[in-house]
């Protein structure tokens, strides 16, 4: 199976909404500083958010988030329908083993330095050592066919190659390999891009972070002259400066503004409101597969079964909400299969609780002793331990819902919110954790193997929160990693998401859309599959 340059690949069918959500209930006085020139470009485009940013660097995971929207490459795009398209290369399967990319004709560092393929090879080799201090596996090749072109030869061959590239920012060789430590490099070195803009300023202390428009991007000079991200304290604040006409767009990667919020904003005539379809896993509960006591199946589906799914739609989901499956995967992902919908069975779950403590009475003394309605087990209150980020209150009333849900059961859950530093040292690197709440992005969802096998795969270097180790689930990954086709895949992806349904290790609450959230004024947005409406493709289709 042979692929073209420059042709674009699918690699799913992606249901997405755009549904606009008209306010005309009160009109405000608009006071922006985004203004039109007289050209049909728009001078300045002020980017509200809550993502704090603690330097302007490569080796800081939220930069890389802002930067990948505006002058960080990376080899291809995908659309919100699951097609990549080209956007630092062409790109071409020669089979599902082996993919070539070509580095478009006049790509080059903001220093002027030209872009290579030299690049491409060091920033996957560069990137294996400083995440994991390991030679990259990946390959097992990269060849270097001329100055702009390198076929990768993968160890396992993938069809779905491409979906792992959308996020890898290309370094320039020249400046990063005499840094051995990624983090040790100055900010002019780690702002040195090659897309549509270039960085120009990071003020800490005004929580802006400011970029100018690349006048020799070989795509031309994109619409907006200047952009500028404005970093408020709390949601809030930042959505009162839309209200007030102070920024132009709210963005956060993957995700959108509440439901209190989008009715509030939308009785604003001043702002528009976009719902797009997600297909990331909106809320999920994931247990620690590999540790008591969510390695014991009868609890994992006694908490499944105990959860007021249709109270989460209610409380978090907007009027887009759809309820979850069993089999773990968001409708419109590749290879989604039906499995059924998880609903609420009280009975159902107290009679899995049953039987996890009917194999332990005798041995153990299982019993509700105290008559306060949650069972002990070895002498203590049966409780599962819940890590979540404290930096986002809604983790929190998620906690505070599954605690009421999971007590009528007879499981006690004990919520641990966490700085985000900590809960992902905990949750992705010791895995000391019992069970966690969060969100996987539908970039996550498709990493590695794909299907969640990246957040789940007890076997993965990193990540890995759900830390499945059963040789069942492992067969199967194989199986995803080792397809030479399309068909292949989905016939494995099927089995993945009936062995989800069948041993419930994480469970999705509910799944949305997320809403976003800017000035009524603006049009012409393009949906990334990655990075939403912020994006390389909208720089250059925007209108005001």
């Amino acid at each position: 199976m042979k692929k073209q340059l420059k042709r674009n690949v699918s690699a799913a069918v992606l249901a997405v909404l755009f549904l606009i959500l008209a306010g005309c209930k009160a009109s405000r006085q608009e006071s922006s500083r985004a203004a039109k020139s007289e050209t049909g470009t728009i001078d300045r485009l002020v980017i509200g958010t809550t993502t704090d940013l603690e330097a302007p660097s490569r080796s800081v995971y939220n930069f890389d988030v802002f930067s990948g929207t505006l002058m960080q490459m990376a080899p291809v795009w995908m659309d919100e329908f699951g097609e990549f398209h080209p956007l630092l290369t062409e790109y071409e399967m020669v089979n599902p083993g082996v993919w070539r990319f070509k580095v478009i004709e006049g790509m080059a560092w903001h220093d002027g330095q030209p872009l290579t393929a030299e690049d491409i090879k060091f920033t996957i080799e560069y990137g294996a050592l400083q995440s994991t201090g390991k030679p990259q596996t990946t390959y097992s090749a990269l060849n270097i066919i001329d100055e702009k072109t390198i076929e990768m030869v993968l160890n396992v061959p993938n069809v779905r190659h491409l979906s792992g590239l959308t996020t890898l920012r290309i370094l320039p060789k020249h400046i990063f390999e005499t840094v051995e430590v990624m983090a040790d490099a100055s900010e002019a070195q780690h702002t040195v891009g090659c897309g549509p803009y270039k960085f120009v300023s990071f003020d800490h202390a005004a929580g802006t972070v400011e970029f100018a428009a690349n006048e020799n991007y070989p795509r031309g000079s994109p619409r907006v002259k200047t952009i500028v991200f404005r970093i408020f304290g709390s949601p809030d604040t930042l959505h009162m400066a839309l209200k007030n006409g102070e920024i132009d767009i709210i963005y956060a990667y993957a995700n959108g503004i509440g439901v209190a919020a989008a009715a509030d904003l939308a009785a604003y005539d001043t702002i528009k409101l976009k719902a797009v379809k997600d297909t990331s896993n909106t809320a999920v509960f994931v247990f620690n597969n590999n540790r008591f006591p969510g390695n014991d199946i009868n609890i994992r589906k006694a908490v499944a079964y105990a959860i007021d799914y249709d109270k989460f739609r209610e409380l978090f989901g907007s009027e887009y909400s759809t309820p979850s499956t069993e089999g773990f995967l968001p409708a419109g992902s590749l290879g989604y299969v039906d499995t059924p919908q998880l609903k609420r069975d009280l009975e159902k779950s107290k009679a899995f609780l049953a039987a996890f403590l009917a194999a332990f009475r005798a041995e153990a003394g299982a019993a509700d002793t105290n008559g306060d309605g949650i069972v002990e087990y070895q002498g203590k209150a049966l409780s599962i331990t819940l890590d979540m980020r404290n930096d986002l209150p809604v983790y929190q009333r998620y906690g505070e819902l599954l605690k009421a849900n999971l007590a009528e059961a007879g499981i006690d859950l004990i919520l641990k919110p966490e700085d985000v530093p900590t809960f992902r040292t905990i949750t992705e690197q010791t895995h000391t954790h019992e069970a966690m709440i969060s969100k996987f992005t539908a970039y996550g969802m498709g990493m590695q193997a794909g299907m969640g096998s990246a957040y789940l795969d007890g076997n993965n270097p990193s990540l890995a929160q759900g830390q499945i180790m059963d040789p069942a689930y492992g067969a199967i990954v194989s199986r995803l990693k080792s397809a030479v086709n399309l068909e292949e895949y989905t016939a494995a992806a099927g089995d993945c998401q009936r062995y989800y349904a069948e041993t419930m290790p994480a469970i999705a609450l509910f799944w949305d859309s997320y809403i976003q959230a800017y000035k009524a004024e603006l049009d012409g947005f393009v949906v990334d599959g990655t990075f939403g409406l912020l994006n390389m493709q909208t720089w250059y289709s925007i209108t005001k």
